[in-house]
């Protein structure tokens, strides 16, 4: 098929253990089915990685996907997707980052690259403008992700080419272990960076000058103005979110008696003030950044400039950096918890998963389950963020104590036993990052829902704050549709910040994303859809995720939540004395507003065959009888 725009209409095939690069055209079902970006890693992901597949074997696949809009003069177009399978939780994998890589791989001529098998030793992958080469790379293997993008612009001659590499952390294979792109952008959550390292592959380096075609262009030019007097109009978008980011939120869920505090004790921290966005601003950011073709520079610079840390600099950092390395660790130091950002970008490491690994620590330590003799000497004391940035180090180089935790929150409970499985704050192995499900129950459904484990993107909002006042159906029906609304920034490419921040009631800003996104898709590529058509998208995406975990052996009993929240009230705050109760009776509803069957949680033959999902509805069939 040719496509007329949004799409180069390739894909580079990369065969590691044979060091060979093909090209092969883009499938149109592809295209018509998924969109991009998260629909393409979701649906290969279900074609070709079986449950026989070893996360960190040669046959897992890595598959780097963009999207239609990726790159193109849409506001916010930097966005790529890492897929595979996860060696953190086992089952579906992905990670989204943003930055400028992602749009030069479309500019270099591809869609996608699905890389395959493990190199000898190993190798980084070359492409500039349709031509990929595989490259030695023994000598930046063992170095982190600034050294090796300094060493890789040498060895290629050009100072701009975009480059996607892990840190020690990948190749250790260290299950935690994130992809970085541009030094301070994270392909983070999933494990995907072990993956990269489980192949031998340091990184992608790409350089193009193709650009992105765009068919109708003065309707795609006038869906960009709109969108743009829309984000121009709208404090949130275009004062909070470039002023604050995501770290707006600190002080927000503080408020709400919800901010993870002391993994996950209580909701409310004492030393918020000294970490929320307001100190960030007032001492360290230098300046905002953006990623791609984006006006909301949500991409703070900071920069340490005196004291113990004097030097340290970093891109961000964001909401759930300074909760994981703050709060949920009683440390109100923010200069450690930027050094531990820094620390964590240059090894490579999702620094979401890696707090919350550390905060599981420090309880049992905390506890009494493990001491000075199980912690190489550490003293994990709540708030001793000496301990906590030489556990970063440790974890990245799987150094003595740091290789237990290096596994996972729930493998490293699993490793110290004594009832630690308690303490681990994780759901499918994924720990918990943002609010605490207690103070805000219903949106919070999403930790149990999400098809890569506790994950808090797969359903997301402004404003979601009311939901706890409805009946369930209707609270449930609001939640799919959020799951709907807030996948397409994910098949298309942009951003979701600046299509879901905006100021209002959470239906007024779903409205407006969602004709927003679809008067650009189909002006950038001359494929017209309807505004039903793209949600019916975005549920096939769901559907194809779901079934691909069943396949992988998750069911009901797996989309649950931590004892901790279901089990023990918060202790104190606005929430005080609230459990997670509606656990059961909601996850029922939801299940019904997504199609899928009460006992299982799996998608329903009738869902399956609506969304043109026939030969799925077989596989689970067959996948039935075979018990």
């Amino acid at each position: 098929m040719q496509f007329k725009g949004g799409y180069t209409g390739k894909i580079l095939e990369v065969d590691l253990t044979n060091r060979l690069v093909s090209e092969k055209p883009l499938r149109s079902d592809l295209v018509d089915d998924y969109i991009g970006g998260r629909g393409f890693t979701s649906r290969i992901q279900y074609e070709e990685i079986g449950s026989s597949v070893d996360p960190l074997g040669p046959e897992n696949i890595l598959i780097f996907a963009t999207a239609p809009l990726t790159g193109s003069g849409v506001p916010c177009s930097s966005r790529f997707v890492v897929g595979c399978r996860s060696p953190l939780t086992g089952i579906l994998g992905d990670a989204n980052c943003g930055g400028n890589w992602g749009p030069e791989l479309k500019f270099s001529g591809y869609d996608m690259i699905i890389a395959r098998g493990r190199a000898k030793k190993p190798v980084y992958l070359s492409i500039n403008d349709g031509h990929a080469e595989v490259r030695d790379a023994d000598h930046i293997w063992g170095k982190g992700t600034k050294e090796t993008e300094k060493i890789i612009r040498k060895d290629l001659g050009d100072e701009k080419v975009q480059i996607a590499t892990i840190g020690q952390a990948g190749e250790n294979l260290v299950r935690v272990a994130s992809i970085m792109a541009n030094l301070d952008h994270a392909a983070a959550r999933s494990g995907v960076g072990a993956v990269m390292g489980s192949k031998k592959l340091k990184a992608v380096a790409v350089r193009g000058t193709k650009g992105v075609e765009v068919t109708e262009v003065e309707d795609f030019e006038n869906a960009i103005k709109d969108l743009m007097q829309t984000f121009n109009s709208d404090d949130q978008s275009s004062k909070v979110l470039p002023g604050y980011g995501s770290t707006v939120l600190v002080s927000i869920h503080n408020g709400l008696g919800g901010m993870a505090t002391r993994n996950w004790q209580t909701g409310v921290f004492e030393g918020v003030q000294k970490i929320d966005g307001d100190a960030l601003r007032e001492q360290y950011v230098t300046k905002a950044r953006a990623c791609f073709n984006c006006p909301g520079a949500c991409d703070r610079y900071t920069v340490v400039r005196d004291g113990e840390f004097k030097g340290v600099h970093v891109g961000g950092p964001e909401y759930f950096t300074i909760v994981s390395f703050g709060s949920k660790l009683g440390n109100d130091n923010l200069a450690s918890i930027l050094k531990a950002n820094e620390l964590s970008n240059l090894y490579g490491l999702d620094v979401a998963s890696t707090g919350g690994i550390i905060g599981f620590a420090m309880e049992c330590y905390e506890k009494g389950l493990i001491d000075k003799t199980d912690t190489d000497g550490l003293d994990l004391s709540w708030g001793n963020y000496e301990s906590i940035l030489e556990l970063v180090r440790k974890i990245a180089f799987r150094e003595g104590f740091g290789a237990v935790l290096a596994d996972g929150v729930k493998q490293a409970a699993k490793a110290i036993g004594k009832g630690a499985e308690r303490y681990a704050i994780h759901v499918k192995g994924m720990d918990c990052v943002t609010i605490d499900p207690r103070a805000l129950k219903v949106y919070n459904l999403r930790y149990a829902v999400g098809t890569r484990g506790a994950d808090h993107l797969r359903i997301s909002v402004m404003g979601a704050y009311g939901l706890d006042s409805l009946p369930l159906d209707e609270a449930a029906r609001r939640l799919k549709h959020w799951q709907d609304i807030v996948a397409i920034p994910d098949t298309m490419g942009f951003c979701k910040f600046p299509y879901i921040f905006f100021s209002g009631t959470p239906e007024i800003t779903v409205k407006k994303s969602l004709t927003l996104a679809t008067r650009l898709y189909s002006s950038a590529t001359g494929i017209h859809l309807t505004e039903s058509q793209v949600l019916t998208v975005s549920e096939r995406v769901a559907a194809t995720e779901r079934a691909h975990n069943a396949r992988l052996g998750i069911r009901r009993k797996d989309d649950t939540l931590p004892r901790r929240f279901l089990e023990e009230p918060l202790p104190e705050g606005p929430k005080k004395g609230s459990m997670y109760d509606i656990l059961d009776p909601l996850l029922d509803e939801f299940y019904k507003a997504s199609g899928c069957d009460t006992q299982t949680g799996i998608p329903t033959r009738e869902t399956l065959t609506r969304l043109g999902l026939e030969d799925i509805a077989q596989d689970l069939e067959s996948l039935k009888a075979h018990g």
